[in-house]
């Protein structure tokens, strides 16, 4: 009888030392594995770096599809990425420069340092399409597409985030918003650590009824393809968050996101019940399917 239970406990100690062997403990094998990421989909486990990650950062290839804008060695906004080669943004951000001047990092976390096991990856834009009805007044039509000159390799550091396929009723879900903009309107510099900022989605009239409540007037209309996120005070994206992606967990698997809107324009930051405006990307994905379809055979850099 001793022996067997020496046998019995000399199995378990060797299933378990095997399973342990088997759970992934770096990013480097991240990589390895054989299912390629689905889109809206970040790292499954955290990366084991030394780094003191407050409540309000997100952590290393969390938000994976979040892009940072440079124009002329400056930051100066955020987009998504929304396939190997595309990046969506909203148009007030980019309209009125060149292309040729404008370069797209992805895998950033803490803006242009790159870490060890963690590095960024540049590419440069070989096309901008921004909306031909863009509206800077007001910020309708505010979205814009950048065709890069390469691909990005899909993996859990750097990937695609989903665009909705169906209209669905987000009352009541809080939402995501990640980048680099700055803490509080006032604020002279952006963050260097990506940020997250969760959010609650307010229905369209109810946030017309709170802008009504402030320099707009009692006869301001909110005008179509926008949707609103925020109006609570203390919690917003701000100035230098613009281009990004405004997204949320899905239903089928809060471990995956889609992208539901673009940052677009707010009055101030974090003041309670002054809701933030967010470009309707599922009013636009048909405008977003035919300008890929269109620029689909643009040259690739080998």
């Amino acid at each position: 009888m001793f022996h067997t239970w020496i046998l019995l406990l000399v199995t378990i100690i060797y299933v378990v030392a095997e399973n342990v062997q088997n759970i992934p403990d770096s990013e480097d094998e991240l990589d390895a594995l054989d299912e390629q990421p689905k889109c809206g989909q970040g790292s499954p486990i955290p990366l084991k770096l030394d780094l003191n990650i407050t409540a309000d950062q997100a952590r290393p290839a969390e938000y994976p599809w979040t892009i940072a804008i440079i124009h002329n060695d400056s930051f100066i906004g955020g987009g998504s990425l929304i396939a190997p080669d595309v990046v969506l943004t909203s148009a007030h951000r980019i309209y009125d420069k060149n292309p040729e001047d404008i370069i797209v990092s992805a895998g950033e976390w803490q803006y242009g340092k790159a870490l060890d096991k963690y590095p960024f990856e540049e590419a440069s834009v070989s096309k901008m399409v921004v909306h031909e009805s863009f509206n800077y007044k007001n910020g309708t039509n505010n979205l814009a597409l950048l065709f890069l000159d390469s691909q990005y390799q899909l993996t859990y550091r750097i990937n695609t985030i989903c665009l909705p396929i169906k209209k669905r009723s987000l009352n009541n879900t809080r939402c995501i918003v990640a980048g680099w903009g700055k803490n509080r309107f006032r604020d002279k510099h952006f963050v260097n650590v990506l940020k997250k900022i969760e959010l609650p989605i307010v229905p369209r009239d109810t946030c017309q009824d709170q802008l009504r409540e402030t320099k707009f007037g009692k006869n301001y209309t909110l005008p179509a393809g926008l949707i609103c996120a925020g109006g609570e005070e203390g919690i917003d994206a701000c100035t230098g968050d613009g281009g990004g992606a405004l997204f949320c967990p899905m239903t089928e698997d809060p471990k995956q996101f889609e992208q539901i809107g673009i940052v677009n324009w707010g009055l101030g930051c974090k003041k309670k019940n002054i809701p933030g405006t967010y470009t309707d990307v599922f009013e636009f994905k048909p405008w977003i399917d035919k300008q890929i379809g269109s620029n689909f055979f643009l040259p690739q850099k080998s």
